[in-house]
C-alpha cells in the first residue's frame, strides 16, 4: 500500500494526502471518497498490521514463549518496521490510532497470557504470578530491542528471545 511505504519512507509526520494519492497513481479526490481525512488513512494502515496472534502449544511454556515472541518480533521487522517507533505518538493525538494501539497490546496480552495460564495449570509457572505483569516482563523487552535496533541500526541476535525467555522464566517459574 503506498502509506505504508510512505510512512516508511517519510515517517508520519512527513505524510500528505497528496503525496499518497500520487504514490498510489490515483487523485486526492479518490483517496478522500474512501478517508474522510489522514488520520483517517493512518488509522486504516494502523488496523492492517495489527492481528490475532495464534496460541502455540508446543507442551512447554519456554518453547511456546518462544514462538510466540519469535513470530511477533519478525513481524514487527518485516510488516511493522517504521510503523510502531511512531504508533504510539500518533495515537496520542488520534482516538482511531489510540484504538489500534490498544488492540494491538490486546492481541499480544491475550497470546502471552494464554501461554502463561497454561503454564500455571503445568505447574511450570508459579500460581502466584501476576500475569499482567509477567506480560510485560516478557513482551515489553522485545519491543524495546526492536526500537533500539531500529534507532541505532543493529541487528537483533538469533538468540535474543531464547535468552530472554529463560531470564523471565527465572523469575516467574517454579
Amino acid at each position: 500500500m503506498a502509506t505504508r511505504a510512505l510512512v516508511v519512507e517519510l515517517g508520519f509526520g512527513g505524510l500528505t494526502i497528496e503525496a499518497i494519492a500520487h504514490r498510489a497513481g490515483v487523485s486526492r479526490a479518490t483517496v478522500y471518497r474512501r478517508w474522510p481525512n489522514l488520520d483517517a488513512l493512518l488509522a486504516h494502515v494502523l488496523r492492517v498490521v495489527v492481528r490475532e496472534i495464534p496460541v502455540p502449544d508446543r507442551g512447554h511454556v519456554r518453547d511456546d514463549l518462544i514462538e510466540i515472541l519469535g513470530d511477533q518480533l519478525r513481524f514487527i521487522q518485516r510488516e511493522a518496521g517504521k510503523l510502531y517507533p511512531s504508533l504510539a505518538v500518533q495515537a496520542k493525538a488520534d482516538p482511531d490510532a489510540r484504538r489500534a494501539l490498544s488492540e494491538l497490546i490486546q492481541y499480544r496480552q491475550v497470546a502471552v497470557s494464554a501461554v502463561l495460564k497454561r503454564g500455571i495449570e503445568r505447574r511450570e509457572i508459579r500460581d502466584d504470578v501476576d500475569l499482567e505483569l509477567a506480560f510485560f516482563l516478557v513482551w515489553g523487552p522485545v519491543y524495546y530491542r526492536h526500537l533500539f535496533a531500529f534507532a541505532c541500526e543493529a541487528p537483533i541476535d538469533r538468540e535474543f528471545i531464547p535468552r530472554l525467555v529463560d531470564n523471565v522464566l527465572l523469575a516467574i517459574g517454579t
